[in-house]
């Protein structure tokens, strides 16, 4: 069973969680460096030196992910423009008459002559 405390403790923090206004109004969150950045470029401030030295957990919140979204929408370009790039190319050495199954025959008949060179160098000794 919960003690006298911890009872009070968990209606409290319950009713802190459910009031918008007390939840705007506590302000607990110490921005670092990054984030002031981080709340520079999702738009909620002008310049790092705006930031106040806390803000509450709702804006950081809503901050990252902000962040995490434009992040992920980088990452999605990249990834298009990457495999552009990769079909080109491919196209590009399919056209001078390159492919993998040539590279590998190939790379096989050096590794086989090696091997051969190695068996007759020891053979002679």
């Amino acid at each position: 069973m919960l003690g006298k405390t911890a009872l009070i403790g968990a209606l409290v923090r319950r009713s802190f969680g459910t009031s918008k206004v007390l939840r705007e109004t506590i302000k607990n969150h110490e921005p670092n460096n990054l984030e002031r950045r981080m709340l520079v470029w999702t738009g909620k401030y002008k310049s790092p030196a705006e930031v106040p030295n806390f803000v509450s957990q709702d804006v950081m919140e809503r901050c990252r992910n902000k962040m995490r979204i434009r992040l992920a929408n980088v990452m999605m370009l990249f990834t298009i423009v990457g495999c552009a790039i990769m079909v080109y190319s491919g196209k590009q050495a399919a056209k001078r008459g390159e492919s993998v199954t040539k590279s590998n025959l190939e790379w096989h008949k050096q590794f086989q002559e090696q091997r051969e060179g190695e068996a007759a160098a020891s053979a002679a000794k």
